[in-house]
């Protein structure tokens, strides 16, 4: 399993733009491989985490930019976000 972050800093307005980008792609098709996907907002910024079953998934979606949330989301915006990748190792639950 992988957890894909993508983060950037914007004021509140852009907050609230990422927002309803967000809310279209609720009910938009899933690609491949995504378990699970979260919009967070945090003073100054907001960050997408998903999770992806396998790093193959995620990088399928990454190398189809339209089907990564988070590229999908911050290119429609005009941010530019950080991205980081993990490999998760454990999990309680």
């Amino acid at each position: 399993m992988i957890l894909s972050m993508a983060h950037a800093r914007c004021d509140q307005a852009t907050s609230n733009h990422v927002f309803g980008i967000w809310s279209d792609l609720v009910v938009d098709e899933r690609p491949a491989g995504l378990v699970d996907c979260y919009l967070l907002e945090a003073d100054g910024g907001v960050q997408i985490a998903s999770i992806w079953a396998s790093a193959d998934d995620h990088e399928r979606a990454i190398a189809d930019e339209m089907s990564h949330p988070a590229y999908v989301v911050f290119n429609a915006a005009g941010l530019d976000p950080a991205h980081t990748v993990f490999k998760v190792v454990g999990r309680l639950g």
